[in-house]
């Protein structure tokens, strides 16, 4: 979240662990995506796969441009590595 804070303050606690809950559920539409899961088959996982997709190479740019050193060192190429592989998710 930038690297502002060392500690984050109450709400940005909450922000966290929303932002935990949002990527469990883009997880989910990953394996269902990929026929691991089915139980969500009302789910239509395609706009679903490349938008994640998208956020995700726009998450590796704003973890790059960061201010902070651990952000761009150890977030950025994780991100990246997420994002190529779900690129190659979605482009299957």
């Amino acid at each position: 979240m930038g690297g502002y804070y060392i500690v984050f303050p109450k709400k940005l606690r909450i922000v966290s662990a929303v932002n935990a809950l949002i990527l469990i559920f883009m997880g989910f539409v990953f394996l269902q995506h990929t026929n691991v899961l089915n139980g969500l088959d009302f789910l239509s996982t395609n706009i679903l796969v490349w938008a994640i997709t998208i956020f995700l190479g726009l998450n590796t740019i704003a973890n790059l441009i960061s201010r902070s050193k651990k952000e761009r060192l150890f977030m950025t190429p994780l991100s990246g590595f997420i994002f190529i592989l779900c690129l190659f998710i979605a482009l299957a």
